[in-house]
């Protein structure tokens, strides 16, 4: 059972270092196209670790929601 666990733990760690990353990025200094193509990947990534960690976290949810109900 420690499978959701790492996954779990997975997702947290890489939406925090795709915000990190993205905090980290200058957005005042940005000077060209190669600037403007670097932010939009950061925010794609972080976009999508964040659904990443959503959907675990509502799976796992959903699970212990029917594993109790099962017992009922």
């Amino acid at each position: 059972m420690s499978t959701p666990r790492t996954l779990s733990s997975q997702a947290l760690k890489n939406a925090d270092s795709a915000y990190k990353s993205y905090d980290s990025f200058p957005i005042e200094d940005m000077q060209g196209e190669q600037d403007a193509e670097l932010f939009y990947s950061l925010t794609k990534q972080m976009t999508v670790t964040n659904a990443l960690f959503t959907e675990n976290l509502r799976i796992e949810h959903q699970s212990l929601k029917t594993t109790i109900e099962s017992f009922q």
